[in-house]
């Protein structure tokens, strides 16, 4: 083979034959890499060791995945030089299949860019190509659908939009790292490749965001087109990286244009996020067809959006306090923070109207920290008062996926002196079911701090009680949904006697939520249940305006 030419001084080029193993570097990749042409020879068992150990798993699978679906690829990863310092590099590749005795090929350039602005990246970005997927970027995507507007124009034809964007895409970054994200963003991307058609154009445009322009396709065959997306996404995506796999998961939105109507390539994709949004609302993991009633819901979650953003810095926000009750003294133990807004023409309102708000915006993480450190201040007054009593606060499962979620705490510990014992941090079961692994991560964590956990809502969703023996958790609350139907129902009785059994074995606390009559209370206590809340005993209230002593006689005495 004649040597390969140097591209440019920051820049090495290679060559990869997979069927041989065979590597070839230009002079400019020894010179990135630290190492001598004459005491090194390249090949992938040899490169292996310079890669960052972090980086080493999803760097391969990128290769492995571009030599699999034959397609360009394009991530940046770190190097470590036998000296110990530590590059940045960008690696660049595309397939060139083989012909006669000429073997199939991987070639490309590998680009040192420490310390560099992202230069490189605006040239390919003009180039109308995404520097990570190889598709279209959003710029040309824009001038795809412009162009198609007007042929379907002239040619009297139906087209649709799709707007595809992975679900909880963020817990992926935040758990195992940008280069994990990058290396699932870039198996979503061959496997859309591969289930469309030629005359079909497939786009990169934001961060987790692909858009896809379907010329003559009518809206039902959008929709099939959609849905099947969909399944092959959720099949075929999949990363493997912090020893578990990590599977992807997308919500598409919908639109179409027809001949005869004014279209304009912005309005179009503004209607296909709308749907997709709406999409993500009701589940995630499905397709919705833009209506033109999500136009009022969006301008309805904008000003939400804003008004939310005020009130976190003009102190409209309130913290109030439910009290979790002994069933055997009647004695409050502890309480549950719940967040209020103080809105000035609404009155005060509840968390179901502004919390998805506050996820889908990343403002969960501001207002979680408020929560937080209200919740510790609570906890130290009523220590002062001669009250030792816990109190639970609800994290989200964006909170929880935060690397630094167990340095709030600590620090909101630190800052009011609150033991760390008398925190209990809750969970759902729903979050942890749909995809434990990252999030069980995070709860070992915080149990180090010596925090209390909960699993909040136990039973609401897919319950499975093998769960609870892997779990760091300290406490189960069983969803009101079943204790609704105490006294009533034989089949919330049987599940609620099954969860404070198990608890029992397992050394766990149980609190039942959403108590209301005394009846309920009594099939409790008679199921040995330890704790209950709800409006028997009082709603969440402003600390000053509990009665924390008011219920010795609501509960009674036990009889036996």
């Amino acid at each position: 083979m004649p040597d390969i030419q140097e591209p440019q001084p920051d820049h090495g080029a290679w060559e990869f034959e997979p069927a041989t193993r065979r590597t070839r570097w230009s002079e400019g990749l020894y010179r990135i890499h630290g190492v001598a042409r004459e005491g090194f020879y390249p090949t992938v068992e040899n490169l292996h060791p310079l890669v960052h150990p972090d980086d080493r798993e999803t760097y391969a699978a990128i290769v492995r995945d571009a030599i699999a679906t034959k397609t360009p690829f394009a991530c940046q990863h770190r190097i470590v030089r036998p000296d110990g310092e530590t590059r940045i590099v960008i690696v660049r590749g595309s397939f060139v299949e083989g012909h006669g005795e000429v073997p199939d090929r991987l070639i490309g350039t590998t680009q040192d860019v420490t310390g560099r602005s992202g230069e490189d990246e605006d040239l390919i970005q003009l180039a109308g190509r995404d520097t990570l997927s190889g598709l279209f970027n959003y710029d040309r995507f824009m001038e795809e659908l412009t162009r198609e507007i007007g042929s379907a124009r002239r040619n009297g034809v139906d087209g649709s939009v799709l707007v595809l964007n992975l679900d909880r895409f963020s817990v992926v970054n935040a758990a195992l790292g940008h280069m994990a994200g990058d290396g699932l963003l870039g198996k979503v991307a061959s496997v859309l490749r591969g289930r469309l058609r030629d005359t079909d154009t497939l786009a990169r445009i934001g961060g987790d965001e692909f858009g896809i322009i379907l010329p003559d396709c009518s809206p039902e065959a959008a929709r099939r087109v959609a849905e099947q997306l969909i399944k092959e996404v959720a099949s075929g995506a999949v990363v493997h990286a912090g020893g578990s796999d990590r599977r992807a998961s997308a919500s598409v939105g919908i639109t179409t244009f027809e001949p005869y109507e004014q279209n304009i390539a912005d309005e179009l994709l503004m209607m296909a996020r709308l749907a997709m949004h709406r999409a993500k609302s009701n589940g995630r993991g499905q397709a919705r067809t833009f209506a033109e009633e999500m136009r009022v819901e969006q301008a309805v979650m904008g000003s939400t959006e804003d008004e939310l953003r005020g009130a976190i810095g003009g102190q409209e926000l309130r913290v109030q306090y439910q009290p979790i009750v002994s069933l055997k003294s009647g004695q409050t133990l502890g309480c549950e923070a719940l967040i209020r807004w103080e809105h000035p023409l609404r009155g005060m309102v509840g968390p179901a109207d502004f919390v998805t708000v506050a996820e889908e915006t990343g403002l969960i993480s501001k207002i979680g920290r408020f929560v937080l450190a209200q919740a510790c201040r609570q906890v130290v007054e009523w220590q002062r008062a001669g009250r030792n009593m816990f109190v639970s606060v609800n994290i989200s499962p964006l909170q929880l996926t935060r690397l630094d979620l167990a340095d709030d705490v600590a620090d909101a510990l630190s800052v009011s002196g609150a033991p760390a014992g008398l925190l209990c941090l809750e969970v759902t079961e729903t979050a942890l079911l749909r995809d434990p692994g990252p999030l069980v991560e995070s709860m070992r964590r915080l149990k180090g701090l010596g925090v209390r956990l909960a699993i909040d809502d136990f039973g609401a969703g897919a319950s499975s009680f093998g769960v609870l023996r892997v779990l760091p958790i300290d406490q189960i609350k069983i969803d009101h949904s079943f204790i609704r139907g105490l006294g009533d129902t034989a089949g919330d009785r049987a599940v609620v006697a099954a969860v404070v059994s198990l608890a029992g074995e397992l050394g766990l606390s149980v609190v039942a939520e959403g108590v209301e009559t005394t009846r309920q209370q009594s099939e409790l206590r008679d199921l040995g249940a330890e704790m209950a809340q709800g409006f028997l005993y009082s709603p969440a209230r402003n600390p000053e305006e509990l009665n924390l002593d008011a219920f010795i006689e609501t509960v009674g005495p036990l009889t036996s």
